[in-house]
This record gives structure tokens, sequence and C-alpha cells, in this order.
């Protein structure tokens, strides 16, 4: 008797919460406790109950290369009604079974963190929870039922945190009770949820909400100066387009520690961008100044103007991108670097470019399989699409006596979009394109693009009266890799491995790589019959390859 009273006074509770606020489809309350000592989120939701007695809810247990997330999912029940409550893990579902006559159904559930330690790389796309912060992402933090509308209104009631606690995420900051008005699922299911000890910096573009929201700290920067490469760069950007539309916008900032070579993970969200960065000296500003604008130019190429078919474009969602960040970071001189900066990067992606084995592969090469299970196509549209954008802004400034560029396409691009719902594709950029440059350009792209054939980098620069160097250092590793990476394959005779003295079948006991770069030695720690060798050597050879001189008069005829 005892129990089904306290049980009618909780349920009582829990329907006045959800009831004194505007009606909302899903109503979630998150409170912080404690476990066997152990911190915790305990989430409770009040939704709709499903007639047929089964009401499902959608959980993965595998997301954004996370596998096992249901190892994070403590105690689970339902509050109003008895019944059952499974897991689904192969089909990422939390199944509840209740009485078929049950209309609204009362369920909480028990996060937790799973793994040990400090965070690391392996780690930060998992839910954080300890004592002094989370950091979350809904797709592991709110279950949400299948069978819902598109649109909802979902309620978030941050009970029992401390005053000072910051409660930050994809939709407000600061905010203890939220009602999400006509949300969209999908974008309810991407975005970020952190609180705890974190920092807010805040501040407005025409009008418009920004912030970062960041913890720890920093070694290799000024918090408030990576604020102001965050507003620098939307500013820029938002002008670039003439979109000043998102009345809300956020970046959070995780750090990790690292004890050698920098690294940082990011990824874009609704309303947000959540990136996890290498603590240390390793790393600095001018690494976030290119990731915030790379990524974050992205709300316009990939976002709004979309491909018609994902791999098939990424020449344009990600070359294009690549190369606009170099360009705006120059033109708008973010965080002081200018033309010079243009060149080198243009000149590294064309280093890459042509030292990459895959340089001439057909685009239809580029698929789903090669492009997420191969490093060399999968960095292959960065380099190609941002040379080919590069080629392109200087041929339609040459052409125009300066008068339009590769700007007056990408904004013809954005209006078709906008009016037409406009989606990238081949033929769709073609057409535009020859409104710039002629009825060759199809043939053009049919060359360069469709069959991957090079661009003639060295008549461009004659044609501009750039100043270049034509034989230049590119990046050559020289050996491979046994498949367990324990040892050495083979190794390409005369190379600067060679040279060193790595030879094949040698085992490989420590190495340091940085994949890509010239300018970094590759040390090697290897075996060879019983004795102990330490190897190291520039990854270069010397090739065909243009690179434009930094001088004042290359910066100004490039338009800077």
């Amino acid at each position: 008797m005892f129990k089904r009273a306290l049980l009618t006074v909780l349920l009582a509770t829990f329907l006045f919460s959800c009831n004194q606020k505007p009606e909302a489809d899903i109503c979630y309350t998150i409170t912080p406790v404690k476990v066997d000592s152990v911190s915790q989120l305990k989430i409770h939701m009040s939704i709709p109950a499903d007639t047929s007695g089964v009401t499902t809810l959608s959980f993965p247990n595998e997301a954004w290369g996370e596998e096992n997330l249901y190892n994070t999912l403590g105690e689970m029940r339902l509050l109003n009604v008895e019944g059952v409550v499974e897991k689904d893990a192969d089909s990422s579902r939390i199944v509840l079974m209740h009485p078929k006559d049950t209309e609204q159904l009362e369920f909480e559930y028990f996060l937790k963190q799973d793994f040990e330690g400090e965070l690391s790389t392996r780690a930060v796309y998992r839910p954080v929870i300890n004592q002094n912060y989370f950091h979350l992402f809904s797709h592991n933090m709110f279950m949400v039922p299948e069978n819902t509308k598109d649109q909802l209104d979902i309620s978030l009631d941050w009970t029992g945190f401390p005053k000072e606690y910051t409660i930050h995420n994809s939709f407000g900051s600061q905010e203890r009770e939220q009602l999400l008005k006509h949300v969209d699922k999908e974008l309810f299911g991407s975005a970020i949820f952190v609180g705890g000890d974190f920092r807010v910096l805040s501040g407005e573009i025409q009008g418009n909400q920004i912030s970062l929201a960041t913890r720890g700290e920093w070694i290799p920067f000024q918090e408030e100066d990576v604020f102001q490469v965050l507003e620098q760069t939307l500013t820029c950007q938002r002008n670039f387009w003439n979109d000043h539309s998102q009345e809300y916008f956020t970046v959070t900032m995780q750090p990790f520690p690292q004890e050698t070579g920098s690294s940082f993970q990011g990824t874009g969200l609704t309303n947000s961008f959540a990136t996890s960065i290498s603590n240390n000296d390793f790393t600095d500003i001018e690494q976030l100044v290119y990731l915030f604008n790379h990524e974050l130019m992205h709300n316009w190429i990939g976002h709004t103007i979309k491909n018609e078919n994902e791999e098939e474009q990424y020449w344009f969602s990600e070359g294009f991108t690549e190369y606009y960040t170099f360009k705006n970071i120059a033109a708008n001189k973010i965080h002081g670097l200018s033309g010079g900066f243009y060149i080198h990067e243009i000149n590294r992606t064309i280093r890459d470019l042509y030292a990459s084995p895959v340089v001439e592969a057909p685009n239809a090469d580029i698929n789903y399989e090669n492009f997420w299970g191969n490093r060399d196509y999968s960095k292959l549209p960065y380099w190609r699409g941002a040379v080919f954008a590069f080629y392109l802004d200087q041929k339609i400034r040459e052409t125009s006596e300066g008068k339009q560029s590769l700007d007056d396409v990408m904004h013809q691009i954005y209006k078709d979009v906008k009016s037409k719902d406009q989606k990238l594709t081949h033929a769709y950029f073609i057409k535009v394109m020859q409104g710039f440059l002629g009825d060759d350009f199809e043939a053009f792209f049919q060359t360069h693009i469709e069959e991957g054939g090079k661009l003639d980098l060295y008549g461009l620069s004659d044609e501009l009266g750039l100043e270049y160097d034509p034989m230049n250092d590119i990046y050559e590793l020289g050996f491979t890799f046994t498949e367990d990476r324990k040892g050495i394959q083979s190794v390409v005779e005369g190379s600067a491995a060679w040279n060193a003295g790595l030879r094949e079948g040698d085992e490989v006991f420590s190495r340091s790589i940085w994949q890509g770069s010239i300018d970094h030695q590759v040390e090697l720690g290897v075996k060879r019959n019983g004795k102990t060798l330490k190897l190291a050597f520039y990854p270069i050879k010397k090739a065909m390859v243009p690179q434009l001189k930094e001088t004042e008069s290359n910066i100004k005829k490039l338009g800077f």
C-alpha cells in the first residue's frame, strides 16, 4: 500500500513538473547523481505511450566510430506502470513493454562514463561524466521515441546542479529550463551538451549570439585569443555569403593531454561545432585558425549547398571549402595571416597533390569504399578540388581583367540554392562556369575532374607573370610497413629512407612520422640481425612540381 501511494505521489510530481510549462511532446529532466560514489546523470523522460503496448526508443549502440555505447547505460526503469525494459543493441533500441491502455510513460535511465583515466583521442566521442564536468553528444545522451513526428516540441529541465555549474549546449547557454519549439528530430539528434566547470565567452555579430565554451588550463594559447579567431572567422564568412540568419552559434572546446605531437578532432552540429584538442606545446593557434575556417565554411558549402551524390562531388564540398579556407583567412587577415599564408598553403596543397600515389585517379574512384577506407583517396578531393578552385579563381580574374573571380561563381550557386533548391551536380556546375569561362569549360572539366588529369600550373603561372620554382621537394615516405605495422615490407631503392639505411625485413619497435610533412624527420627504431638501429631522415624527393615564390609581386598579382 505504501509503495502504491509513493508511486502516485511521484507520478503526480512528474506530471506537474512537465505540465506547468508550455506543452511539449517530450519532457526530459536531467539531474546529477552519485551511484556507488561514481558521478552519473539521471535522465527522466515523459513521453506518450504507444497504443500497441510497446514503445521503442532510439539509442545507438554504435555511432561515429564508437562501439558498445550501451556500456554507458546504468539502471533503467518505468516509473508509472508495471512493465519490462529491454536493450536491443543490434537494432540500437531500448524497448519499453507496458499495458496497452497506458497513455503516458514516465521512464528514467542513468548514464555513466565507461572509461577510466584521462581523456584521450580514443574517447572524445564517448560520454564524459565526472565530478567536474560532463560532455555528451545528443545521440548518446537522449533516447528519442521512434514513432514520432519529424518536428517536435522538447523541454529540457536541468535540475539539481550547483548554482555555479555551467549549462551550455547547441540550443542555448546558462538556461536551466529550455523549451525547443518545432525542432527537427534529426537536428536534435546532432547536438552537443556540456556542463560543469566550462567557461563561456560570448559576443554578438549583427545582433546574433556567438559563444565559445571551454575548460581547463590551456598551455598553447589564451582562450580569449581563440574567441577572437572564432569571431573574426564567423564575421568574415557570414559577410562573404551575406548571410546573418543564424541567431545562435557556439563552439565547444575540450582539452585532452598528449605527450608529443598535436591532435584535434571536431564535428559540425546543429547551431554548433564541437572540438577536442591536444593541450601541449605542439599545438598552436594557427591550427585552430585553419580548423575553424574550414569546418565552419561547411555551414554553407556542404550543408546549404548540398552535393547531389556525396563522394562524387567531394572535389567541390571538400576541395572548394579547403580553398576558401586559405583565401578567406588571407583576404581578411584573420589572426594576422595574409597573402604570404595563402601562397604557402597553395604550395603545400600542390605538393601534397603531386606526391599522392592516386594523383591522376579518375573522379569515379573517389567512391564510398575508397574515400572512407583509403587515406590516399580520402585526401584526394581536398587537394584536387582546392588546386582546381585556385586555377579557376585566377583564370576568371585574368579573363575578366579583375572584375570577377570565383567568388562570383560561389555567390551564383548560393543564390540558386536559396531560390531554386538547386543541388550541386556536375552538369549544373559546368553550366554556371560556362557563363564565366565559355563553352570550352565542359571539356576542361572532363579532363581535370572526371578523368583526374593534372592542371597546367606552369602555363598558368607564366600567363599571370608569377614567379615560381619549377622543381621542388615533395613528400615520399620511401617504404611500406607490414600489415601489422611492426616491420618493413619494402623500401624504395634510392629514396631518403634507403639512403638512411632502412631495409626490407627490419623489425620496427618505435616510430615518429609526421604524415605528409617534408619539414619533420621520420624517426625509426629498428632491429636487424639482433642489432638495434636508430634511423632518421627527411621524407623527400625532387620532382617537377611548381612552387610560387612568396614575393610582394606575386601576392599583389594573386589579389592580396
